[in-house]
């Protein structure tokens, strides 16, 4: 049955992809041309947006992760190594969160929604339910996953995003997000009791 799923989970993907194009419309010159909707191979959720009140919410809702996750990490691991990148994460994203609602501010926009998706949700549900090494093991994993989103993100608004100043934003965040990838890629995962 899992192998059936990764054959049928990407052809379904992509039949609903095509439910979201827009509607043909006229050019200029008469020829009809199709606006693309969001690119199929990446989550809704997780598709670098090119306008800023996505860009904003992305974003707000991808520091809010990595405070929350990193809340709850502190509330069980032993690792010291561990720990501390978890105060830097909670540090580092209420730096980034202040950033970007500064600069919305300026461009007269509310401020990015903090509103987690459904999947962040379920990954600190899962965090929470887990211990010792498990735990220390899924957080890492979880930062992982959610720093090279964040990656992304913030690249790809600093190269095409709608507004300037935010795309500057943007481009002084990225550097950032690798850095703590870096650092993450030196924290080893934890050997499982026996």
């Amino acid at each position: 049955m899992g192998k059936a799923l990764w054959i049928v989970a990407p052809a379904l993907a992509l039949a609903l992809a095509g439910c979201d194009k827009k509607p043909a419309a006229e050019a200029p010159s008469g020829d009809n041309v199709t606006l693309e909707g969001a690119d199929a191979t990446l989550p809704a959720a997780a598709t670098p947006q090119r306008d800023a009140r996505s860009y904003l919410d992305q974003a707000a809702a991808g520091d809010s992760f990595e405070i929350r996750s990193s809340e709850a990490i502190l509330k069980t691991t032993s690792r010291e190594d561990i720990r501390s990148f978890a105060r830097m994460m909670i540090a580092a994203h209420a730096k980034s969160t202040k950033e970007l609602e500064g600069a919305a501010g300026k461009l007269k926009f509310a401020a990015g929604s903090s509103t987690l998706t459904a999947i962040q949700l379920q990954k600190l549900g899962e965090l929470a339910a887990a211990t010792g090494a498990e735990a220390d093991n899924l957080y890492l994993d979880m930062q992982h996953d959610g720093h090279k989103e964040a990656l992304d993100l913030h690249r790809r608004y600093a190269a095409d995003g709608d507004m300037p100043s935010l795309k500057t934003v943007a481009a002084s965040i990225a550097p950032v997000v690798q850095q703590h990838l870096d650092a993450l890629a030196k924290l080893p995962k934890t050997a499982p009791a026996r």
